[in-house]
């Protein structure tokens, strides 16, 4: 028991300070190209240079690889995650959420 709610406290602690960063990317080709264009192109550089890491600063190499592919660092915004899905779980009829990698469940 002592186990599980020291789990718990731990995800909890590291959710209330979650927060993702949004960055936002310029077309600088003049072509009208949606954000199916953009992910691809993020996908290309993450495996060339590694992933743009939340909490972190984009990197020079991530900046100038998405320039070669035609995109512009406009800028980032950082928003909350917040849990915004619950379930009821069936088995245990207790009310649940997701917590990043697990899901956390109670019965208040």
């Amino acid at each position: 028991m002592k186990r599980i709610l020291l789990a718990a406290a731990l995800l909890l602690g590291g959710a209330i300070g979650a927060q993702a960063d949004n960055n936002i990317w310029s077309d600088t080709t003049k072509h009208a190209r949606g954000d199916d264009a953009l992910h691809a192109d993020v996908a290309v550089c993450e495996q060339r240079v590694g992933p743009d890491l939340n909490g972190r600063p984009t990197s020079r190499q991530f900046k100038k690889c998405m320039s070669g592919r035609g995109w512009r660092l406009d800028h980032t915004t950082r928003e909350r995650v917040t849990r915004a899905h619950t379930w009821i779980d069936p088995d245990t009829g207790l009310t649940c959420h997701s917590e990043g990698i697990a899901s956390v469940c109670s019965n208040f």
